[in-house]
């Protein structure tokens, strides 16, 4: 695991976990993370939108063990050492979660005014507002994700058949998700992130832990890079940027 150089522990106010250990399995072929978009690969595009709002964050790199060499030597080329560290992340995503806040805690990074943001490295896209708008939010609440609502008909599954659902009371959760460190903290106390399979980001995590989540707008082009065409769609608007 990487270790910070002279980077100050009472220093830390905004953590970025680029999380990024996925195989990308539907999309095939090289891992989507090492894929480029425009001039960089996907792996280094949030992080350097978010060091454009926060220039003194610091960034945690997880990264999966069989590319864990090759994300490295790109995160190492994006970002100044003493705002680097990166971690092993797991099988999950919750596990990759798990292993940030451990070594976080282990090195006493995480203060109880600070912000940890975890972002999907699959959204590359994410835009400057979106982020602040998220860890400012956690900042004054607690714990902030952030979203868009639903654009297609929703049907709900039931023991006879299925049922018609009003879209207009339901989001499309998106990342960064952010958590003010008193409450990771006393969360992780209580039960890690990879505690259940129901966890599947940070805001159920933090929910089910007993702390309240608020819900913030996202963009519609922080969009999820799983497949071939939305790679396509992405490559389509960092052009038209």
């Amino acid at each position: 695991m990487g270790v910070l150089r002279g980077y100050a522990s009472d220093f830390v106010k905004v953590i970025w976990v680029q999380l990024a250990a996925g195989s990308g399995q539907r999309l095939g072929g090289t891992p989507k993370q090492f894929r480029r978009l425009g001039r960089k690969p996907i792996l280094t595009h949030a992080i350097d939108t978010f060091l454009s709002v926060y220039p003194d964050g610091l960034v945690v790199g997880v990264l999966s063990l069989t590319h864990y060499h090759r994300g490295k030597r790109l995160l190492e080329k994006a970002i100044p050492p003493a705002q680097l560290l990166v971690v092993a992340g797991g099988a999950e995503r919750q596990d990759s979660t798990t292993a940030a806040i451990a070594r976080l805690k282990e090195l006493e990074l995480i203060k109880p005014e600070s912000v940890v943001a975890f972002h999907d490295a699959a959204r590359p896209l994410v835009p400057a507002e979106v982020i602040k708008r998220t860890i400012t939010t956690a900042q004054e609440k607690g714990a902030a994700v952030c979203g868009w609502p639903v654009r297609f008909s929703l049907r709900r599954l039931t023991e006879t058949g299925s049922e018609a659902v009003p879209r207009r009371l339901y989001w499309e959760i998106q990342t960064p998700q952010a958590i003010r460190g008193d409450i990771l903290l006393a969360a992780y106390e209580k039960l890690p992130p990879n505690a259940h399979p129901d966890f599947t980001d940070e805001g159920s995590w933090i929910e089910s832990a007993g702390y309240p989540v608020t819900l913030v707008a996202g963009h519609p082009n922080n969009l999820k890079i799983t497949y071939e065409s939305d790679l396509l769609l992405a490559r389509l608007l960092v052009k038209s940027a």
